[in-house]
């Protein structure tokens, strides 16, 4: 299948008291705030506990939804032992492109596990970060660990979680807002923040990237994007579909077409 003609990639924590001893960040390269604020496009979420019941595999999933041409993706294995999303992630990195995220291949980070992604890094795999929520490690810890070009996106759910993320623009690369709706992808999620709500978070964490997550399908590209989203980010509307690749695609199209 094709992909648009237009193409992204070819153009309880409390994060407030860190922002002192934040480094300056590059906004070069990989965390090239408008790379990947364009890369928020098509998100793509998935672990093993998301396509396996399903008869699928990570890898497969992979494949056909990089053929439908997401922008982002995030390993979330839940729950999953280091050394086996570890090899995950060996095995993802072998088939994404080569070249540079948001440029030649989509973003790549490892959800929660810092661990992880810093083994990888280790490794040369082509990891491009973590995503960490309110209660893992505190952000300052994981740009630390990480280092300066490593790409670090924090979910958020509140305005209040918003305000606090976006002074440390400079440790943080994006977030995630949501549950957008109400989800069945993660059985702790708190209700759906709705249009409304939405369009408070993201005002609340500019000049931060965001995503919006839960629940989201193509149909809510109109109304994100008026609230001031800047790209789709999914779980089970692509892990679900009878074709990866065409929710793929339709998922991407789906933005590009609103914005």
């Amino acid at each position: 299948m094709n992909n648009p003609t237009e193409n992204p990639m070819n153009d309880t924590q409390n994060p407030t008291s860190d922002s002192a001893a934040a480094a300056p960040a590059p906004f070069d390269g990989a965390r090239n705030r408008e790379r990947i604020r364009r890369a928020m496009t098509a998100y793509f979420v998935l672990g093993p506990q998301d396509v396996e019941p399903l008869g699928r595999t990570v890898l497969d999933a992979v494949k056909q939804a990089l053929a439908g041409g997401i922008t982002f993706l995030q390993l979330r294995a839940k729950p999953g032992d280091a050394g086996d999303i570890l090899e995950l992630a060996r095995q993802i990195s072998a088939i994404l492109p080569q070249g540079e995220p948001g440029i030649d291949r989509p973003y790549f980070v490892i959800d929660d596990r810092v661990d992880v992604a810093w083994a990888a890094r280790q490794e040369g795999l082509k990891v491009d970060g973590v995503h960490v929520g309110q209660t893992d490690l505190p952000v300052r810890h994981v740009r630390a660990l990480l280092g300066d070009d490593a790409v670090i996106g924090l979910s958020t759910g509140s305005v209040a979680e918003a305000q606090a993320a976006a002074p440390l623009a400079d440790i943080i690369d994006y977030v995630g807002i949501g549950p957008y709706h109400d989800t069945i992808s993660k059985a702790d999620a708190p209700d759906g923040l709705g249009a409304e709500r939405f369009a408070a978070v993201s005002r609340a964490a500019r000049p931060l990237p965001n995503c919006a997550i839960g629940g989201v399908t193509p149909e809510d590209a109109p109304q994100i994007a008026a609230n001031g989203g800047d790209g789709l980010c999914v779980i089970s509307f692509i892990c679900r579909a009878p074709s990866i690749e065409h929710a793929a695609y339709e998922l991407r199209s789906a933005w590009e077409n609103a914005r």
